[in-house]
């Protein structure tokens, strides 16, 4: 059995003719954060692994049982992670699961994630760590086959305790999904302990925007009734349950204000994002409500009463009715200040009837707040003067930053989705691509980092996270998982994000004592700082950039806590 102990960004695979990994014996973490590292264990055959002191017989009683015991003076938490399937199909670790005993065929690693906690009063020191692996059969007697002996170096350094506070990340949430994915009933309270367990999640990143739906299928399920490569249903749909009695419409917010208290409690509540109401999508083949008084056919669904029936509303006075109640309702609620009425990469065939529907919505009120995700540059260009929150794809941030800045300086963000080819969060992306985000969006000068989906799970989600690959690369729909036990489960690509806001936040702190010496050492861990060098094109990265190792995070960190010291 061969057994390796690698970094955490290491990416586990079934790739064929892989280097051995380069293993590590020592370890450098802080304070007020955490330590991390992996643990792959493989001899090319089918087994049976379980951790500390689990006992678990496989189903093929035939095959040996790996026992993995992890001591440490420190407090030790270790996952195994599991596989999904990506493009030429290799599969890639990513989900860290909740079961103490899995099998692994001889074609991949046993890979563990062993996760160490240090808190803020734990004494800087090193600290010995030590890997006991027993190998045994049914009702045999365990035998030590392995012992790995790594050293935990907890640094003279302490981490704030908002390492997140100055990161504006905008994860746009899937709340349908959620209920689609666990079978729950929508909007039930099963439903809204799931929101609540993502707002959890999403508030230890750093999430401050808040995603409200307030029309039906904004983005017509990406797709899902076109693209049927693996099966999915997308569909987002109101918080906002809308009824007509005597021709006057009314509105139900208990959803919405429901779901608004749960994400301000985990204290996220710093935007509200609000969608369904400007540059819904328009895709092919998608029925609209075409009898609908407006430029753009927003999907508004009410119950009529006096009729007893579901019904659309078409009427433009209806439709001006109906914003001005939920306009109020924000109002009413003191967030108004905090609402921002959203467009998804709104298409330059678009930008006239985008146009009139923001004078419409204008008309009803005049203090709205725009703010809109661009991926092409001519329609930036165009819109740029009617938005106030521009938030650019990685392509457009690359070429227009620094117009950007000028012209909204304090509310900028950029995204990744689809594209660019890399650093992205893609499931065969190195998980340091991942890490790179909050570097680049202080090397951009960006408030955060925007990604459009958390959780947009596919049907088969917890044993593949495919759909669309021809337009969608793998692991785009999601940064979590759901796990069979009712709960949510994180990724490496999530750990490996929240180690790069860690990044964000020292760069922060190391320019408030030198800005020009911050710059410098940032410019040399990029290479070559001209973000306009960075792309090929619209959606190809240029390669020679984003090769960096562990070794070069683990050097930038030294010298920006040197500038901080």
């Amino acid at each position: 059995m061969k057994v390796y102990v690698v970094p955490e960004s290491y990416r586990p695979s079934t790739k064929m003719f892989q280097a051995e990994p380069n293993e590590v014996s020592t370890f450098a973490f802080y304070k007020n954060s955490w330590g991390a590292f992996q643990l792959l264990l493989h001899d090319g055959k089918k087994n049976h692994y379980s951790l500390d002191d689990a006992f678990s017989i496989p189903d093929a009683i035939e095959i040996p049982m790996y026992r993995i015991a992890i001591e440490s003076k420190l407090p030790v938490e270790a996952q195994f992670i599991d596989y999904y399937l990506g493009g030429q199909d290799i599969g890639y670790g990513d989900k860290l699961l909740e079961e103490k005993a899995k099998t692994y065929t001889g074609d991949r690693f046993a890979p563990v994630y062993v996760n160490i906690p240090i808190s803020q009063t734990v004494a800087s020191d090193s600290y010995p760590v030590k890997i006991n692996i027993f190998r045994s059969f049914i009702n045999q007697k365990e035998q030590l086959i392995c012992s790995k002996d790594i050293l935990f170096e907890v640094k003279d350094f302490t981490f704030a305790n908002e390492i997140t506070k100055e990161f504006h990340l905008d994860i746009w949430q899937q709340p349908s999904n959620l209920a689609r994915t666990y079978h729950v009933p929508m909007w039930s309270d099963r439903h809204f302990d799931l929101i609540a367990e993502m707002a959890e999640k999403l508030a230890a990143l750093g999430q401050k925007a808040v995603t409200v739906i307030a029309g039906e299928i904004p983005w017509k399920g990406w797709f899902n009734y076109i693209v049927k490569d693996y099966p999915a249903n997308l569909y987002e749909y109101s918080m906002i349950q809308v009824k007509k009695s005597a021709g006057t419409l009314t509105c139900d917010f208990r959803y919405l204000d429901r779901y608004l208290a749960i994400m301000k409690s985990a204290g996220i509540h710093q935007e509200i994002d609000v969608f369904g109401l400007l540059g819904v999508w328009q895709p092919p083949f998608f029925p609209q409500v075409k009898e609908l008084e407006h430029p753009e056919k927003l999907v508004i669904r009410y119950y009529d009463e006096t009729e007893g029936v579901y019904n659309f509303i078409t009427d433009k006075k209806e439709l001006k009715d109906y914003l001005a109640i939920v306009f109020q309702h924000f109002k009413e609620l003191g967030i108004w200040e905090q609402v921002y009425i959203l467009s998804d990469e709104p298409k330059i065939h678009e930008v006239e009837q985008f146009k009139q529907a923001l004078k419409i919505l204008k008309e009803v009120e005049p203090t709205i707040k725009v703010k809109v995700a661009f991926d092409k540059e001519p329609v930036l260009q165009q819109l740029l003067p009617e938005i106030d929150y521009p938030v650019t794809s990685y392509f457009c941030t690359c070429n227009n930053i620094e117009k950007l800045n000028q012209t909204h300086p304090g509310k900028t963000q950029y995204y990744i989705c689809n594209y660019p080819t890399k650093p992205n969060t893609f499931l065969h992306s190195p998980l340091l691509e991942s890490r790179v985000q909050g570097i680049l969006a202080y090397h951009f000068g960006t408030n955060g980092l925007l990604r459009w989906a958390f959780n947009c799970w596919p049907e088969n989600i917890r044993q593949d996270v495919r759909y669309n690959v021809a337009a969608l690369p793998i692991g785009d729909l999601c940064l979590v998982y759901p796990s069979y036990s009712g709960h949510i489960l994180l990724s490496l690509r999530y750990k490996q994000l929240l180690r790069g806001i860690e990044d964000f936040w020292l760069l922060h702190k190391a320019s408030l004592e030198n800005e020009e010496k911050t710059k410098a050492v940032l410019a040399e861990f990029l290479g070559n700082p001209d973000t306009k060098d960075w792309m090929i094109d619209s959606h190809q990265a240029n390669p020679d950039y984003f090769l960096q190792t562990e070794e070069d995070y683990q050097q930038l960190r030294e010298q920006l806590i040197g500038l901080i010291h």
